[in-house]
């Protein structure tokens, strides 16, 4: 299953306008404990139970990392610590799509005709070049599945 589809799916059973679009709501949905720290952000899970740590830094920082963290949680089921580096490299770069897959997500974008980047901006509260490349991304979408 591509990323989008995936993303798609749980925008779909989790979000209904960008209210939604906070850790308390998606952690409580995922099932995910979410452990505030000062030291760094991962991904982990222990006796079955889903744990993203968050370091506490400014509250978009913190949200980006949420959505960044929860990519690994839904697409990845291996230890970076025993995997090569390159595809350590490929698991971050799907992550860091997720993150701005769920962080703007495509139902939302359609549903109020976000179709500039700084209407995508303002109405995610994210800067403007990630705008910017949720757009690119969104474009990459039609021209992949016009292909299909």
């Amino acid at each position: 299953m591509r990323i989008e589809e995936k993303v798609n799916e749980i925008v779909e059973r989790c979000v209904t306008d960008r209210l939604d679009l906070n850790i308390p709501h998606l952690s409580y949905m995922f099932s995910v404990h979410v452990m505030y720290n000062h030291i760094n952000t991962t991904y982990m899970s222990r006796r079955g139970i889903d744990i993203i740590a968050l370091k506490v830094e400014n509250q978009f920082k913190m949200w980006e990392n949420f959505c960044h963290e929860a990519g690994h949680m839904f697409l990845h089921c291996t230890n970076q610590n025993h995997m090569p580096k390159t595809f350590n490299d490929k698991q971050e770069a799907e992550a860091a799509r997720f993150a701005l897959l769920l962080m703007m997500p495509e139902k939302l974008i359609m549903q109020h005709q976000l179709y500039e980047a700084r209407d995508i901006a303002n109405y995610f509260g994210v800067p403007i070049d990630m705008a910017l490349q949720r757009i690119e991304m969104l474009i990459e979408r039609t021209r992949i599945t016009t292909f299909n």
